[in-house]
């Protein structure tokens, strides 16, 4: 496979599972596996920053699609902080974000080179697969018996609600887990509705994901250059194009069906997974 074709392949994966609660890092890491870049230099620091160009791409996406709820929102917010108009709601909304996304930037900074260890570890397939398969059951076990509420008002999300899911988000560092299916699951159980859980999911993972990128890229400034920049170029621009699409269909999707099939994707992924590591 052609290293332009990997880029392509890669950055519709990331598209299609980054906001989906099925795993975006678990999904790159099996594709990865078994085909990884040809005559791409840096190995897999470049395999690492790729997927953080990726993920910046995804994270663009998000801006673009409520950029005018963001600007509104983070202006308001901020004359309501130092006193000068603005308005409650969007101080509350600014907070919330503020409170979700710290818990996994503090516990991911303290553990990082556990992480780091556990990705390169030889049973990662094994904890990917009972990852996805634990996750899979709890998306279905929530949306088929837990009822909860269906409020249109994104402001039912509070304080507490906001610590209990950046919490929770936070088991989302191990492998296959997925930040998206912890923000969600567990902002349904906290009675958001789908949308809402949604939402606050996309609006986390810009802090998130942006921090990490910011990260990685000081770490791996050696290795870009004139050869690999094109590719990481190519990848941030896909992602991004394909995000937006996929984003908007995603909540056209949710006003009509339950995570559900999502829970069961991940429970049949998992399974094939976990044979296949016990069968080689």
């Amino acid at each position: 496979m052609s290293d332009i074709i990997n880029v392509v392949l890669r950055s519709i994966i990331e598209s299609i599972t980054e906001f989906l609660p099925v795993s975006s890092t678990g999904h790159l890491f099996l594709f990865g596996k078994y085909f990884p870049f040809q005559n791409i230099s840096g190995g897999e620091e470049f395999e690492d920053l790729f997927d953080i160009f990726i993920q910046s791409g995804a994270i663009l996406s998000v801006v673009m699609i409520y950029f005018a709820l963001l600007k509104d929102r983070i202006s308001s917010g901020l004359l309501y902080a130092l006193k000068k108009g603005g308005d409650i709601r969007s101080y509350q909304f600014l907070e919330n974000i503020v409170i979700g996304c710290l818990p996994i930037m503090i516990f991911g900074f303290i553990f990082k080179k556990f992480l780091d260890t556990v990705k390169s570890g030889e049973y990662l397939l094994v904890i990917l697969s009972l990852s996805w398969l634990v996750g899979g059951i709890m998306i279905v076990v929530v949306e088929r018996f837990f009822k909860t509420e269906n409020n249109p008002d994104f402001n039912v999300l509070n304080r507490k609600k906001s610590i209990f899911i950046g919490i929770f988000q936070c088991i989302a560092l191990i492998p296959g887990v997925s930040r998206s299916a912890a923000t969600i699951l567990s902002g349904r159980l906290l009675g958001l509705s789908r949308r809402e859980a949604a939402e606050y999911s996309f609006f986390l993972a810009i802090p998130v994901l942006f921090a990490a990128g910011a990260y990685k890229l000081i770490k791996y400034r050696a290795i870009l250059n004139t050869e690999n920049i094109p590719f990481l170029a190519m990848g941030f621009s896909l992602s991004f194009i394909f995000c937006v699409l996929v984003i908007r269909l995603f909540l056209i999707y949710i006003k009509t069906h339950t995570f559900e099939a999502f829970g069961i994707y991940r429970i049949v992924l998992g399974s094939v997974v976990l044979y296949l590591f016990y069968l080689k």
